[in-house]
């Protein structure tokens, strides 16, 4: 047993990095959306609306593909589903760059690279590393997650230098080139964790026999599953659903310049790669549920103090941190609340629906988002709801039993 766990360690730390480089690279591209915006306005023609339109149709994607991916990944393995979605960014991407059509930009960009974006996400790259490891998991999880925040840093600065010196299209043909090769990275590299020998046709026999209307029915007769959902969903509406798309241009309303926004916004960033690899540690060693409540707390509090940012711009700054270290962090937490609570053995499934309620609520706050400025020209009453959706994201988690035993049919698949 403890070789068996060594080489999956082994083997997980190698997944780590791989799936931290891939996550740079998937991010990056999909934030590369505002860099060509404005040029594909210009010489394209196309309205922000039509613009927007297909960087939606992403988000609908994910939605709906990350239950799907997940699920394929618990029965094919992630080796199987990171492939396949690196693949589709590559040809979506690499695609993209020859159209002049918004509908075939629809497709290739919203629909194919949506499905890409769906298999090769957070939950997912989560779902593989939790596969590896029992007494890191926390840790290892946070560091391959944070390729999507402090690993597209870089990579997002580099793509915006090289479309500014090659231009959109070529750039987009690199970048497909690169997702191609990461593909390939993933399907010489990863490897499956092991199983004990005398453990593997019973686990096996389980997984065939476990189709996924009885997993369904699992998860969602699950207390612990229905109050992650719930919490998550919120989440997703006080995070990218306002935040990552309101911000920036609040700010600019508070009277900060662009450049002013998008540093504050680049803090932001970095506070996300902080926090990720804090929490993901905090949470092996305290209270898991707690810990989530509090962040989501915490959040709720910071949006208080982003109504006050027009006082100085280092409150904007200070907003900005705060707020980064609590974001991308609560998700490697619950993570880690589901590996125990509900298991690995179907952790894929488990965090492609909650994926898909994250992105369901980010959509909603797109939309309410937009509509409140339509009707106000204001962006508060965004912000004093969603403080409110914190915290009652908070009272989710805090219902939450916390234990550290993996479920009975877990201890067959868990090595």
């Amino acid at each position: 047993m403890d070789l068996v766990g060594q080489t999956n360690r082994r083997r997980g730390w190698i997944v780590v990095v791989i799936c931290f480089v891939a996550l740079s690279f998937t991010f990056a591209s999909r934030s590369s959306i505002s860099m060509v915006l404005p040029i594909w306005a210009t010489e394209l023609g196309w309205s922000a609306t039509e613009v927007s339109t297909g960087a939606s149709l992403v988000l609908v994607m994910m939605a709906l593909g990350s239950p799907i991916a997940g699920n394929f990944l618990d029965r094919f393995g992630a080796k199987a589903i990171l492939t396949s979605g690196l693949l589709a960014l590559g040809l979506g991407i690499g695609a993209t760059s020859y159209v002049s059509e918004t509908l075939f930009y629809y497709v290739l960009f919203g629909i194919i690279g949506g499905v890409g974006w769906a298999s090769v996400s957070i939950p997912m790259v989560t779902a593989a590393v939790s596969n590896y490891f029992v007494k890191f998991r926390g840790l290892a999880i946070g560091i391959g997650v944070s390729g999507a925040s402090g690993g597209q840093l870089p990579v997002l600065t580099l793509l915006g230098a090289m479309i500014a010196a090659l231009g959109w299209r070529q750039s987009y043909q690199v970048l497909a080139v690169v997702m191609f090769v990461l593909a390939t990275l993933v399907y010489l590299c990863l490897r499956p964790p092991l199983k004990e020998p005398n453990q593997r046709k019973t686990a096996e026999t389980a997984l065939e026999n476990d189709g996924l209307v009885s997993r369904l029915g699992f998860l969602f007769a699950n207390q612990t599953f229905l109050l992650l959902l719930g919490a998550f969903s919120l989440c997703g509406f006080t995070t990218a659903g306002v935040i990552d798309v309101y911000f920036i241009p609040y700010a600019i309303t508070c009277g900060f310049t662009l450049v002013e926004g998008s540093a504050a916004y680049g803090i932001h960033g970095l506070g996300n790669l902080a926090g990720v690899i804090l929490f993901s540690w905090l949470a092996d060693h305290v209270n898991r549920p707690r810990l989530l409540a509090s962040m989501f707390f915490f959040r709720a509090i910071t949006f208080i103090l982003l109504l006050f940012i027009s006082i100085d711009i280092s409150v904007m700054f200070v907003f900005a941190a705060i707020f980064g270290v609590l974001n991308f962090a609560t998700f490697p937490v619950i993570a880690n609340i589901v590996a125990t609570h509900i298991g690995v053995r179907i952790i894929g499934l488990t965090l492609g629906l909650l994926f898909g309620g994250h992105s369901l609520g980010a959509a909603i706050g797109v939309v309410f988002g937009g509509l409140m400025f339509d009707l106000t020209a204001k962006y508060e009453f965004v912000w004093w709801l969603s403080a409110g959706l914190a915290a009652m994201a908070g009272v989710f988690a805090i219902f939450v039993k916390e234990t550290r035993l993996p479920p009975v049919k877990d201890v067959l698949t868990d090595a």
